[in-house]
């Protein structure tokens, strides 16, 4: 029987997505006290897999989460569990809502019931615990006049009242989960992908890696940044896709950003969570259907396109003085190599290699000309 973890303690929402991942499937599930415990132990074999709060529809995503498996070697993402998250305000039994005097449960769902505090119990303090469940054992073992916010798990669990169900602020509200193991699932007809990388630090980085997965049709759904730690303004990105790493998109976008980025971390490709996608009234993403659409995708390609001219424009313009003279400025071996491999690379991407040499050998002559001018007027200064 394989063996689950879950963060702790009893009566949390990640305990209720253990249980809805495991199904009918026998399994062990077992409380751990903190995410680095969890990541540890799924990596050093004692757990077979993990579950733990990756993100929150109002709140954000869990940094400590993000910390953690960007650092481990051993942690593969291989499932996800999305619940839609319904709080519940639940005391001892018998206490009366006009006495109570303090409102316990974890800094989320406190934040994610601010309007519900403001209008049913103005004035009441507010105090965070480390779990949703801590908050209802606090409670039951009180015999203060005070109340819990969490799941109907923790009530049951500790034998408290509720008084109100559904005291969130959205109604939309919900926490997806994931599944953490020590490989990824095999490919399957609805599946996500997570990465992290790294981007390197210089113009238009983060925009080379980002466009890589357009280019190809690869639908992101989710960016994140974390820093390094290493140095004061230096990133991490979290990216989910849609599409399995295997997949020939998704692995020659991969690939390419690969190249790009200073590195690059495949966390797991899984299958999504179907059920939780059918009950969004949004629904799925929608495919760009009539003219108008297309044509406004094609104005925002043409003002990245615009964006990268100017960056190269005045990557040119410093070369410039580095130059002797006017005369020192063309080199045509340079020239040619830059011709051959953007050629190469719009081949590869599916353009015309003629069109983009076109481009660039007029780009080419233009700049040339800007370094002769800037030299000339330097020259004469």
């Amino acid at each position: 029987m394989k063996k689950v973890g879950y963060l702790g303690p009893r009566g949390t929402f990640t305990e209720a997505a253990a249980q809805k991942y495991c199904g009918g499937s026998p399994a062990e599930l077992v409380c751990c006290p903190g995410l680095p415990e969890i990541v540890a132990a799924v990596e050093g074999g004692q757990l077979d897999q993990g579950v733990v709060p990756l993100e929150n529809s109002t709140e954000g995503a869990v940094g400590q989460l993000l910390d953690l498996v960007a650092r481990a070697s051993g942690i593969m993402f291989c499932g996800e569990v999305v619940l839609r998250v319904q709080h519940h305000l639940m005391v001892r039994p018998g206490t009366p809502r006009s006495r109570i005097s303090r409102v316990l449960s974890h800094p989320q769902a406190l934040a994610q019931c601010r309007n519900y505090l403001a209008r049913q119990l103005p004035g009441t303090d507010a105090e965070e615990t480390v779990s949703t469940a801590r908050a209802a054992e606090l409670v039951a073992a009180c015999g203060e006049p005070w109340a819990a916010i969490g799941t109907h798990l923790a009530a049951v669990n500790h034998g408290l009242e509720i008084l109100d169900s559904g005291i969130q602020d959205s109604v939309e509200n919900a926490t997806r989960f994931i599944v953490l193991g020590r490989q990824d699932a095999e490919q399957e007809p609805h599946c996500r992908t997570s990465l992290v990388v790294e981007v390197r630090d210089r113009p238009g980085a983060l925009y080379g890696i980002l466009r890589e997965f357009a280019l190809r049709e690869v639908n992101l759904t989710r960016i994140e940044s974390r820093p390094v730690k290493k140095r004061l303004g230096q990133y991490l990105f979290f990216i989910d896709l849609e599409g399995h790493r295997s997949q020939e998109a998704v692995k020659s976008a991969i690939q390419s950003v690969q190249r790009k980025a200073a590195n690059l971390k495949v966390l797991g490709s899984y299958p999504r969570d179907l059920e939780a996608e059918s009950a969004d009234p949004a629904g799925p993403a929608q495919i760009l259907s009539d003219i108008g659409e297309i044509r406004s995708e094609i104005d925002l390609v043409d003002s990245q396109i615009v964006d990268l001219i100017a960056i190269r424009a005045a990557l040119v313009e410093k070369i410039g003085p580095m130059k002797r003279d006017p005369a020192s400025v063309r080199d045509p071996a340079r020239e040619e190599q830059v011709l051959d491999r953007v050629r190469a690379v719009a081949a590869e991407k599916g353009a015309d290699p003629e069109l983009i040499g076109d481009i660039f050998r007029y780009m080419i002559s233009r700049s040339v000309e800007r370094q002769k001018d800037v030299l000339r007027n330097s020259s004469i200064h």
